[in-house]
């Protein structure tokens, strides 16, 4: 009982410490991670993104003529992960963190680029953002060579290295 009186002082002398939440600003440290943003100005669709998040909160898809980024954030651990293995830095970790929503489509954000077909075989297999990219970084490629896909690049390689007639 006496150790409880000795408190009394110190709990006066301190004050509240408790913020009253949302009618004060809440104490977001420099070092917090919220949700991320993705900036498709700067993402060029290459997936690096997609492959190293942990719980698959990035995915990339492709329909029709269509990539598409999803980011769902109910999967997201805010690690930041994402954001360090970015190429481009086109996600930025926000301090976001109030993110409940009545409406699951709410939690979905959506980064869509056009992709680029193969010239011999119709299937799609990159961003034409990403092709435009390594053109414009290795000038010497081929144009040919840019516009077939990995399997139809391979082929064409070794129809090349041992000689094949062009039909």
């Amino acid at each position: 009982m006496v150790k409880f009186l000795k408190i009394i002082p110190i709990a006066v002398k301190t004050g509240t410490v408790t913020i009253k939440y949302p009618y004060q600003e809440p104490l977001v440290t420099d070092s917090f991670r919220g949700a991320i943003e993705i900036d498709p100005n700067k993402c060029v669709g290459c997936g690096a993104c997609t492959r190293i998040c942990p719980p698959k909160a990035l995915t990339l898809t492709t329909e029709s003529n269509t990539m598409i980024l999803r980011y769902f954030v109910g999967r997201c651990i805010f690690c930041g992960m994402c954001a360090d293995t970015c190429p481009e830095k086109a996600i930025k970790i926000t301090k976001e963190f109030e993110l409940a929503t009545g409406n699951i489509y709410d939690l979905y954000s959506d980064v869509e680029h056009e992709v680029k077909t193969c010239s011999i075989c119709g299937k799609t297999f990159t961003s034409k953002k990403l092709s435009n990219k390594i053109a414009s970084k290795v000038p010497d490629i081929p144009t040919e060579t840019m516009d077939l896909c990995p399997d139809c690049r391979r082929k064409e390689t070794l129809k090349k290295f041992i000689g094949v007639p062009e039909q």
